[in-house]
């Protein structure tokens, strides 16, 4: 079991650290700045991050859903593999972004989007089934889950997509106080959007209703998370682009769950606030230890495990990858607060 880590909020210091993380040369950041939990040579990116049986489970972007275990969010680290043993008949590869899973009546259900054959590299959204969280996991039937305009036969159509042609990314179960599942995920391109799927209690398939948009950006949203607190609603997001250090986790709060439409956008995680080099694609589970919980993200490495400082033209450095990192996370009624990180 982790210790307790004493409650803090993000240190001053961070901030310095940030500063030189933009706009400066193509040599990694000296400044203090936090260090990731996890930075192996291929990266570690979008993490979907479950905690079950005293070990935290990480599912990343990569080729078949590439997944690893930690003793604590700190690590130690195990690199699991790829998990998703079998491609579904519908995807022209294996190259599986920002995977999921969630533990439903019907075992460990995976989900991931992958690029899907007669769609011109564009993405939908499919389901895989498992006895164990660590896989291996095999599709579930012959159709994707999403994928616009119900192309392979898929259950949503994705009704009234900002853009007719994109695809469909990011997907992120959720489970209201009722008990009710539903998936969430984004639509590609820009204006992009979040969107959210009703699902049966086995959480592999729909209820028969359409999903629904719950906000809409010009610009780039993407990487959804929803949290219930009470009769609030909290959705976390990743803004900007990803590829650079301005990418940043926002949060949304609402009464209803199917609209954020409007609603203010708060920062959470900044690189001006944290130091890390665009700190994206947060997910939040259980600590180890009673009471607390803790917020997994990624951010840009260079040079080893230094935060990567954007070069003059804005772009990183060739050596750049995605390092995982993980903080001390709570609430204060509807609000998140993110601590120190370990």
């Amino acid at each position: 079991m982790s210790p307790r880590r004493t409650w803090r909020p993000l240190l001053a210091a961070a901030v310095a650290a940030a500063l030189s993380l933009v706009g400066g040369g193509a040599t990694p950041a000296t400044a203090a700045a936090p260090q990731p939990v996890y930075a192996p040579p291929g990266g570690v990116a979008d993490p979907g991050v479950v905690q079950h049986d005293g070990n935290f489970f990480v599912f990343a972007t990569g080729s078949r859903a590439p997944a690893y275990r930690g003793d604590t969010a700190s690590g130690p680290w195990v690199d699991l593999g790829a998990v998703l043993r079998t491609l579904p008949g519908w995807a022209a590869s294996g190259a599986v972004w920002a995977p999921d899973a969630v533990r439903t009546p019907a075992g460990w259900v995976l989900y991931y989007s992958a690029p899907a054959k007669d769609l011109d590299g564009q993405r939908c959204i499919g389901v895989a089934r498992s006895t164990a969280i660590g896989g291996p996991y095999d599709p579930v039937g012959d159709t994707p889950l999403v994928c616009p305009g119900s192309a392979h036969g898929a259950d949503d159509a994705v009704p009234g997509r900002p853009v007719s042609a994109a695809g469909v990314i990011d997907p992120a179960p959720f489970q209201d106080a009722e008990g009710r599942r539903f998936l969430l995920y984004k639509t590609q391109q820009t204006p992009s959007s979040i969107r959210m799927l009703r699902v049966d209690d086995a959480g592999t398939g729909w209820l028969g209703n359409p999903s629904g948009e719950l906000v809409r950006s010009d610009g780039i949203i993407e990487n959804p998370q929803l949290r219930q607190r009470g009769s609030t609603f909290v959705l976390f997001a990743s803004r900007y682009g990803y590829d650079n250090c301005s990418y940043a986790t926002v949060y949304l709060t609402s009464t209803d769950k199917w609209d954020f439409h409007g609603k203010a956008q708060s920062s959470l995680l900044t690189t001006a606030g944290t130091g890390i080099c665009g700190p994206g694609g947060a997910d939040v589970v259980p600590a180890l230890v009673d009471d607390e919980q803790r917020i997994f993200l990624h951010g840009w490495v260079c040079g080893g495990t230094a935060p990567c400082r954007q070069q003059p033209d804005g772009s990183l450095p060739a050596d750049a990858r995605r390092a995982l990192y993980a903080a001390v996370f709570r609430w204060d009624g509807a609000t998140p607060r993110v601590g120190a990180f370990l």
